[in-house]
C-alpha cells in the first residue's frame, strides 16, 4: 500500500506541475534557446517543487486511510477531481497553443477548479457505487504517470547543467567615428507584429499615429509585402540569412538549427552567412539591442555589440527568475490552483520593465554613431498590452490598439535619437515587422477586447510593414507590387555594399528581381523630390 501511495504521490506532483516543465523537454529544445544561459536555478526550484508536492500528495494519501470510510472516501475523491481538474486545465492551455477556436472553454476550466473537486466529492459522499470506479481509476492513472519520473527527472537536471557558450557577443570598446561622406549609415528598427493594414490602411478611428505618417510620407513604403512566415524566430534569422526558414530547432546548449530543404538536411545556422556577416567583411561595426530570439548567442562571432530580452517561461511570469536562489523560485512558482484564485498582473508588469529596458538601450545603440549597422528589434506592438493610449503612459492594461500608439509614441524618440545622431545626414532608417497582427493567434483568448474585434472584423489581414526612409528624402514613393518579404535581405545587402543608396537606386534593385509580374513595378508618386 505504501508502494502504491508513494506511486500516486509522485504521479500527482508531475501532474500539477507539467504546464511549468513541459515545454522544457521538448526535443526541439526552443524553450532552452529563447532563455539567457544558464537556467540552473529554475531547473532547481521545478525539481524542489516535484520533491515538496510529491511528499505533500503521498502525505495526503497516507494520512486520509486513517479516516473514517465515508471521510476517506469523499477526500479522496476531492484530492483525483483536482488532479482532474489540473489535466483538463493542461490540455486547455495546449489547444490555445496549438489555436484551437475554444474560447468559451475558458469559462468552464475557470468554474471547473471547483466544480469538479466537488462533485466527485458529493458523489462519493451519496452514491459512492458511482464514483468509486472513476476514483480508482484516475490513481491507477497517477501511479502509472510516476513512472515517467524516471526520464523527466533526469531531463531537468541535465538542463540545470547547461552553461552559456563561452562566446557571446557584448558591448566593446570600439574606436572614435571617423565619418566622412562615403560612410554611410543603416539603422534597423523592427517593430514585432506591426500590421501594415491596421498601422495605415484600415486604422481604427479612435487612434491616432502621427509618427508612423510622418515617416510614410518621406519614404519608400511596400503596401503589399508577402510575409516570410508566421512566426518571429523563422522569420528574422530567415532574412538574416537571405533563405526562408520553416523548421528550427536548438541544441540542449542554445545552439540554433534549421531544416534545409534542399539538402533535406538539418543544419547549424551560420552567422558569417548573415547581413551582419557581410557588414564585418565590409568592416562596418554593428550593434544589436533584440528580443526574444537570442542574438547575442547565434550572431556573437560577427556583432561588435549586443544586448537582448529574453523570452520569459511560465514560471518566470509569475516571479521565478535565474537571479533567485533555487528555494526562493520553488516558493514564487504558483500551483495552478493559486493562479486562479488570486490573478497576477506580474507578467504585463514585467512587460513594462522589458520594453523600459529595450527603449532606453535602444536610445543609446543608435545614439552611438560608431555603430554603423544598427538592428533594434522591439517587443511591441506585439500582445500583451502594456499602454493606455489616452494618457501616454506605460501601465499593466490596454490591448493591440493601444499598443500601436506606444509603437508610435516609441518611433518618435528613436527617429529624435537618429535626427540627432552626427551621421543623421548619411543614415538609411529602415522600419519594418517581422509579421502582421496574428488576429487568429490571439482572438481565442480570454482578453481579446471588443474593440480589437471591430477594428480585426476578425480578419487576419497578413502584411507586414516596409518602409525605408534615405538621407535627404522628402517624398513618399508607394511600391504597391505584391513583393516577398525575403527581399529585404538583398535590399540591406545592396545597402551595404554601396549599391543602394537613394531611391533611384532601390528603383534599380527592384527592377531586376525576378517576380511573377514580369519584372514591372508599380511606383506611384506621392509629391515631388527626395
Amino acid at each position: 500500500m505504501k508502494i502504491r501511495n508513494t506511486l500516486e504521490g509522485v504521479g500527482a506532483a508531475l501532474l500539477l506541475l507539467i504546464p511549468y516543465y513541459c515545454k522544457f523537454l521538448l526535443p526541439t529544445h526552443l524553450e532552452i534557446y529563447h532563455l539567457r544561459l544558464p537556467v540552473t536555478n529554475l531547473m532547481g526550484g521545478l525539481l524542489l517543487d516535484l520533491l515538496a508536492y510529491s511528499i505533500l500528495a503521498i502525505g495526503f494519501l497516507i494520512a486520509v486511510q486513517y479516516l473514517p470510510p465515508r471521510a476517506r472516501r469523499v477526500l479522496e475523491a476531492v484530492f483525483v477531481g483536482f488532479i482532474l481538474w489540473s489535466s483538463v486545465d493542461f490540455a486547455w492551455m495546449m489547444l490555445i497553443h496549438l489555436r484551437f477556436p475554444i474560447l468559451m472553454w475558458q469559462l468552464i476550466w475557470e468554474h471547473g477548479v471547483l466544480a469538479i473537486p466537488l462533485l466527485l466529492g458529493l458523489l462519493a459522499y451519496f452514491f459512492p457505487r458511482g464514483s468509486q470506479p472513476v476514483v480508482r481509476t484516475v490513481r491507477l492513472a497517477m501511479a502509472g504517470f510516476a513512472f515517467s519520473a524516471l526520464w523527466i527527472v533526469p531531463q531537468l537536471l541535465r538542463l540545470a547543467l547547461v552553461s552559456e557558450p563561452a562566446v557571446q557577443a557584448a558591448s566593446v570598446h570600439l574606436p572614435a567615428p571617423g565619418f566622412g561622406n562615403a560612410d554611410r549609415r543603416i539603422v534597423w528598427i523592427l517593430f514585432d507584429e506591426l500590421s501594415y493594414d491596421q498601422t495605415f490602411d484600415h486604422r481604427a478611428s479612435e487612434i491616432q499615429l502621427p509618427n508612423f505618417d510622418r515617416l510614410r510620407d518621406k519614404s519608400v513604403s511596400f503596401s503589399r509585402l508577402k510575409p516570410a512566415g508566421y512566426y518571429t524566430d523563422r522569420i528574422i534569422p530567415s532574412l538574416f540569412l537571405g533563405r526562408r526558414i520553416d523548421q528550427i530547432r536548438s541544441t540542449i546548449d542554445g545552439e540554433l538549427q534549421y531544416r534545409d530543404e534542399t539538402q533535406g538536411r538539418w543544419v547549424s545556422y551560420d552567422p558569417q552567412a548573415t547581413l551582419f556577416g557581410l557588414a564585418q567583411q565590409n568592416e562596418w561595426k554593428t550593434g544589436i539591442d533584440g528580443w526574444y530570439s537570442p542574438y547575442c548567442r547565434i550572431l556573437a562571432p560577427v556583432v561588435d555589440t549586443c544586448s537582448w530580452e529574453p523570452d520569459r517561461t511560465l514560471i518566470e511570469q509569475h516571479g521565478a527568475s535565474e537571479e533567485k536562489p533555487a528555494l526562493a523560485n520553488a516558493v514564487a512558482m504558483p500551483t495552478l490552483l493559486g493562479d486562479i484564485l488570486r490573478p497576477s498582473t506580474l507578467p504585463r508588469e514585467a512587460q513594462i520593465e522589458v520594453d523600459q529596458r529595450m527603449i532606453a538601450r535602444a536610445q543609446a545603440l543608435i545614439g552611438d554613431a560608431r555603430i554603423r549597422f544598427v538592428f533594434v528589434h522591439l517587443a511591441i506592438p506585439h500582445p500583451r498590452a502594456v499602454y493606455d493610449r489616452r494618457s501616454h503612459i506605460l501601465r499593466p492594461s490596454g490591448d493591440y490598439l493601444d499598443n500601436l500608439v506606444l509603437a508610435d509614441d516609441t518611433l518618435s524618440v528613436l527617429m529624435k535619437e537618429i535626427d540627432a545622431s552626427p551621421a543623421a545626414a548619411r543614415t538609411i532608417v529602415l522600419v519594418t515587422s517581422d509579421h502582421s497582427w496574428r488576429v487568429p493567434l490571439w482572438r481565442p483568448l480570454e482578453d481579446w477586447t471588443d474593440e480589437e474585434e471591430r477594428a480585426s472584423s476578425g480578419k487576419f489581414d497578413d502584411r507586414p510593414v516596409l518602409l525605408v526612409h534615405f538621407p535627404g528624402q522628402k517624398s513618399n514613393r508607394e511600391i504597391s507590387t505584391e513583393l516577398p518579404e525575403m527581399l529585404e535581405h538583398d535590399m540591406i545587402a545592396g545597402m551595404l555594399l554601396g549599391q543602394i543608396e537613394n531611391p533611384e537606386d532601390l528603383d534599380a534593385f527592384l527592377m531586376r528581381q525576378d517576380n511573377t509580374q514580369s519584372g514591372k513595378q508599380t511606383v506611384s508618386m506621392l509629391g515631388s523630390g527626395h
